[in-house]
């Protein structure tokens, strides 16, 4: 019951945030996302036909195919978020006009990319979908050797290189491509968070006193691997150590002074589980 009420919770912030971002940033500055909202955007600038309207009616032969596919649960789920953003999409940008962004078709693209991609990772956290190229990009990934995400990156690109064409503007394209970036890096930065810590490899002659340095001046644990230097064909010990990203600074500095020739490789750690690093939540 607790994980079915933050599921609601995520969805309903979810379905908020997406048409804010359609109706007062991405539809008014032609900023096209691709899937079946880049089409519904195209056909309303086109015809003057309602963006909600045409987003719920071109959904629901996929919407078929989709329950059909993934099941009930995932048919309803996705049912509930495509009804409520098409008929909010239409309620602010009707309603609402006066809050349209008519200005700088950068800043609509930047907003209108962080709002959407911070509204459907929220839907996806809420293990919902919004149809679309979504369920298109199942389907592919089911019947070929594609991923989902790249079966999706393959139809909104189509979809946003036409937009381009229709609108004979190639600049909405690369607009579009922008929006396209920042709502894909925010929708896994709500759905995994941010790496907040490195993992470090550092490659020394002075193995022991970096060690020292490390443990006690950071308190971090350091481990030791066997290694072998393949250009002089020596045996070394290669540390690594797990520190947060504000102590990579201080552990740089700790290793240069132990030792300005160390070959130092830092890498970005997801999720860190034991003594000294927070679990993710």
């Amino acid at each position: 019951m607790k994980n079915n009420y933050k599921d609601f919770f995520y969805m309903a912030v979810g379905i908020i945030l997406c048409p804010v971002a359609y109706a007062f940033f991405l539809v008014p500055a032609k900023i096209n996302t691709g899937g079946i909202s880049g089409i519904s955007m195209i056909l309303h600038h086109i015809f003057g036909t309602p963006f909600g309207v045409v987003l719920l009616i071109a959904n629901v032969p996929l919407l078929i195919i989709g329950i059909k596919q993934f099941g009930s649960i995932f048919g309803v789920r996705t049912v509930v978020a495509v009804l409520l953003i098409s008929l909010l999409s239409d309620l602010f940008a009707y309603r609402l006009k006066f809050m349209t962004f008519s200005g700088n078709t950068v800043l609509a693209a930047i907003y209108g990319g962080v709002f959407l991609g911070i509204g459907l990772g929220m839907i996806f956290k809420g293990r919902g979908s919004t149809g679309g190229s979504d369920i298109i990009g199942r389907i592919m990934s089911k019947y070929s050797s594609f991923s989902v995400g790249y079966s999706i990156f393959i139809i909104d690109s189509i979809i946003i290189s036409i937009s381009g064409l229709v609108f004979k503007n190639y600049e909405l394209i690369l607009y579009s491509f922008i929006t396209l970036f920042l709502s894909s890096k925010v929708i896994d930065i709500v759905l995994e968070g941010q790496d907040y810590a490195n993992g470090v490899f550092i490659f020394t002659n002075h193995p022991d006193d970096i060690s020292k340095s490390i443990m006690t001046n950071l308190s971090r644990g350091v481990s030791a691997f066997k290694g072998l230097g393949m250009y002089m064909k020596e045996d070394k010990l290669v540390l690594y150590c797990v520190v947060s990203k504000r102590e990579i600074s201080i552990l740089t500095q700790l290793i240069e002074s132990v030792d300005k020739d160390a070959f130092v490789v830092v890498t970005n750690v997801h999720e860190v589980l034991g003594k000294g690093f927070p679990r993710r939540t």
